[in-house]
């Protein structure tokens, strides 16, 4: 009763956490999409995806293998210790490699050149993602503390954003304001972690860095190849189709991402009970994965059909008549929560749980090639509506070939 009770407990604040990185950010999101017009919010949408490849270097797969390691070892102060901190290198390492990548593209590539001042002003996004330990509480299962800590940040965006952002010139100071939120609720949970005495003081372990980058190189292959359907979409289309482009796209995706993301919190709060059923009760732990996929695919299925049925009222009410665009976008992406749903069940909760890291990351590969050989002809045609078609098809390929290799493997979750 006990597990079941603080189960529910991490889901329940989880979803807070990330409820409230969709759900706030949607009531400044039709005063941003009003005041910037199509072609800022482009603007502002394509540096924010751009910034994006410099959170998935210093994420890394942390977010996974860290917590896969947190988990298993909660009552080990000392292990949590070393984990902790070189994880917390390993991040400014790689945030390093990042900001200097940044800076040669700022200087020869001119569309990064024309917008420096927006890219410069998103650089809290990955500090703040440095010391951002949602991984060590979620491994812990404390999931109360950083849920506070996050929900207070970003409810400092809400206000900020209506007394700074006045007109398509204060696009920086709308890119800073949200690229500030996760450096807050970091600063607040480092001080709680320390305060809570969950770890010993600051540790340099330079094997166990480097352990810890050796466990989260195939998550971290596997998320970059993510990034080739999804961040990388919104990154073309600027590209090949101009920032009013990616205006349509992003109000339509921030409407997708939204629904999406009410969902994720019961698949990452069910990972680390997964983690620790799978040596100690296996067919617990294979039937925790399928009550997952009838009950929070259900809830998908119902998201997405509201979605598309929808779509045209969502754009005119949430957006605004000058993003009439983006109701075929949105209907195309529509049925994408159902789909991403099952993917990560079959894929995070199911393949990274069995160690099938290796094969995991080559079905990502696969697919992000696929949509990177899609992409460039469909959003050459069909602008951000080709963009919506390549991510449809690409999630779809990912989902079906997980499905297949775990039949191939003769794991059957839906029994």
């Amino acid at each position: 009763m006990k597990i079941n009770s603080t189960l529910n407990k991490n889901i329940f604040y989880l979803a807070l956490v990330q409820g409230s990185s969709y759900i706030l950010p949607l009531i400044t999101f039709p005063y941003l999409v009003r005041i910037l017009g199509p072609e800022y919010f482009g603007l502002l949408g394509f540096c924010q995806a751009s910034m994006q490849y410099l959170v998935l270097l210093t994420d890394y797969g942390f977010n996974w293998t860290a917590t896969q390691q947190i988990a298993k070892n909660k009552g080990n102060k000392k292990e949590l210790t070393e984990i902790f901190w070189s994880v917390i290198f390993a991040k400014i390492f790689l945030a390093v490699g990042a900001f200097i990548v940044l800076i040669i593209a700022c200087l020869v590539v001119p569309q990064y050149n024309q917008v420096w001042y927006i890219l410069l002003a998103f650089s809290p996004l990955v500090i703040g993602n440095i010391i951002y330990p949602v991984w060590f509480f979620q491994g812990m299962e404390k999931m109360k503390w950083i849920t506070l800590c996050t929900i207070s940040a970003r409810c400092l965006v809400i206000p900020l954003t209506f007394l700074l952002v006045h007109s398509k010139e204060d696009v920086w100071l709308a890119a800073l304001i949200q690229g500030s939120v996760n450096l807050l609720a970091g600063m607040i949970g480092l001080c709680l972690i320390m305060q809570k005495q969950w770890i010993h003081g600051l540790i340099f372990n330079r094997a166990k860095i480097k352990s810890s980058l050796a466990d989260g190189w195939h998550v971290f292959l596997s998320t970059s190849a993510i990034s080739l359907y999804t961040t990388s979409t919104t990154v073309i289309l600027g590209f090949v189709a101009g920032p009013v482009a990616v205006g349509y796209f992003n109000a339509a995706n921030t409407i997708r991402n939204a629904a999406q993301g009410l969902l994720s919190p019961i698949t990452q709060a069910i990972y680390p009970r997964i983690n620790s059923l799978f040596d100690t009760d296996y067919q617990q732990a294979l039937s925790l994965i399928r009550k997952s996929i009838r009950i929070v695919g259900g809830l998908a299925c119902i998201g997405s059909i509201l979605l598309f049925v929808l779509a045209p009222w969502i754009i005119n009410i949430g957006v605004g008549k000058n993003y009439e665009e983006s109701i075929i976008v949105l209907r195309w992406m529509a049925v994408l929560p159902l789909i991403i749903v099952l993917s990560n069940i079959f894929g995070v909760q199911t393949m990274l749980t069995h160690n099938y890291k290796k094969q995991f990351s080559r079905i990502l590969i696969v697919s992000g090639i696929t949509n990177l050989l899609i992409i460039f002809p469909l959003v050459f045609f069909y602008a951000e509506t080709g963009a919506a078609i390549s991510l449809l098809v690409t999630e779809t390929l990912v989902t079906l070939l997980m499905y297949l290799f775990l039949r191939s493997k003769h794991i059957y979750l839906f029994k």
